[in-house]
């Protein structure tokens, strides 16, 4: 009889919240992409570059050129797939529309791409948003998806670590050059929270590496604060 309500339950539950694609809306069986969707998914995967995680068209075991030159103050990046024309739809109506549900999904799938780097972190701490944005935007995305890491893996969650000091222009648009300026000394560490940071190894998750000045500036602010290792993980990257 309880099988019975149950699956008879689960009939109502689909009838009347259906499951749709996080990405065009469609309906679909299950969470996740519909197959149309999944074939268009750039996912990420080796050859990339031992630090930034840009993938490499043959088979390398290196550091790209961007990292040789000038080498970031995060130890690596991980992203699940490529920040494209068709994933970008994807990435905005999460960050943008107020469709937190697709956290969870997402969440599941930076889980796949990091899972082996993260077994030995400390702690997991999200990219933070100026105050006054998310007092218009309502959630920061990055807090979301770490939260659903912490789920996954069981590391332990802290979102007031790092804060956001000084308002900047919106990243989309501007040059590297300018991205990197823009981004400068505008993140900082909670006096309250070094502890927490002091000979740590970190996993700073965000949304989308670009250039990655963003994850840059908090990883020197992290390694400032005597973090021993920054991870970065993020939904997607720019394939730079």
């Amino acid at each position: 009889m309880s099988s019975f309500i149950n699956g008879t339950l689960e009939i109502v539950k689909n009838i009347c919240f259906p499951i749709t694609c996080c990405n065009c809306g469609n309906f679909v069986d299950s969470e996740g992409l519909c197959s149309d969707c999944w074939k268009h998914i750039k996912w990420i995967s080796d050859p990339k570059c031992k630090i930034c995680g840009t993938p490499f068209e043959i088979d390398l075991d290196a550091i790209c050129p961007n990292c040789l030159r000038k080498r970031p103050h995060f130890d690596k990046a991980i992203a699940a797939f490529k920040y494209d024309d068709f994933s970008r739809s994807m990435i905005l109506k999460f960050k943008h529309w107020d469709t937190t549900y697709i956290a969870e999904k997402l969440g599941h799938w930076m889980y796949g791409a990091c899972a082996k780097d993260m077994a030995d972190a400390d702690i997991i701490v999200p990219v933070p948003i100026h105050f006054l944005k998310r007092l218009k935007r309502q959630y920061n995305q990055s807090e979301l998806l770490g939260m659903e890491l912490q789920k996954l893996s069981g590391i332990p969650y802290e979102p007031r670590i790092l804060k956001k000091i000084k308002r900047t222009d919106p990243q989309e648009g501007l040059s590297r050059e300018r991205r990197l300026r823009n981004v400068r000394g505008s993140f900082g560490v909670d006096e309250n929270y070094v502890p927490l940071v002091d000979g740590k190894s970190v996993i700073l998750v965000d949304d989308v590496l670009t250039t990655g000045s963003t994850a840059n500036e908090c990883s020197r602010v992290l390694k400032k604060h005597n973090a021993a290792k920054v991870i970065v993980v993020t939904v997607a990257r720019v394939d730079q």
